[in-house]
């Protein structure tokens, strides 16, 4: 897990392209598992995890700790720190997919955990590793239901996120536009206006932390092979 003190100085220059790195983003909003989640893409693939939340100035978590939600500009840069923290800190994996070539293999990469409520947060990070110049960028948003999602942050004991934090959390998010998988449309109206093709939807109301890990690690096998975004709903 990375630590703040490895931020030092801007994102690295540009590499030959099999070195860019590819950084994965366990996005959502509290209690929905990307913790968890990213720890297991971390174990299967063999590659360095980044606690977004170790990474927020001691600001933010005391805001935070009283109660109190955050403002666009109280994220900027923390979100700035959490894209050049998992630059610096990608290496190639260890176990990739079977199916990749030696070239592949060699690329290195990063999962992190990241809320990137808002599609200007996305946005943001976006900015700071355009693809494929700095980095190859992909989002996995975890979502569900805000009472299960209350349900969950009743279960934790002595984190900062308070259940006020998570009704904020659910009235900010804007849940990424997905394609349905094999499609090549929306899922909804089939307007693929303002659908973020880097990102993926996983629904977690009906599923168990163990199935929406697999979910996550199938989504990010696939991504290694292809870096299409599919949305999957539970």
């Amino acid at each position: 897990m990375a630590s703040h003190d490895e931020v030092e100085g801007d994102i690295p220059p540009p590499t030959a392209s099999h070195q860019v790195p590819h950084i994965f983003i366990i996005a959502g909003p509290s209690a929905t598992g990307k913790s968890t989640v990213a720890r297991a893409i971390a174990e299967r693939f063999g590659v360095p995890m980044v606690e977004g939340d170790d990474l927020h100035p001691r600001e933010n978590i005391e805001k935070m700790s009283h109660g109190h939600p955050l403002t666009d500009d109280d994220r900027w840069d923390w979100l700035k720190t959490v894209a050049s923290v998992s630059v610096n800190s990608s290496k190639p994996p260890t176990s990739p997919p079977d199916e990749l070539d030696s070239e592949q293999q060699s690329r290195p990469a990063c999962v992190t955990t990241c809320s990137a409520l808002k599609r200007k947060y996305r946005d943001l990070l976006r900015s700071e590793l355009p693809e494929p110049e700095t980095a190859i960028l992909d989002f996995l948003f975890l979502t569900a239901s805000e009472e299960e999602l209350l349900r969950r942050i009743e279960g934790r004991d002595n984190h900062f996120m308070k259940k006020n934090m998570v009704r904020s959390q659910i009235i900010t998010a804007e849940v990424p536009r997905a394609l349905e998988p094999g499609t090549g449309e929306e899922g909804n109206d089939g307007d693929e206006r303002g659908i973020e093709s880097d990102c993926t939807v996983i629904w977690t109301d009906n599923l168990s932390q163990g199935e929406v890990a697999e979910r996550a690690m199938d989504v990010v096998r696939q991504l290694m092979l292809s870096d299409i975004g599919n949305e999957y709903k539970g």
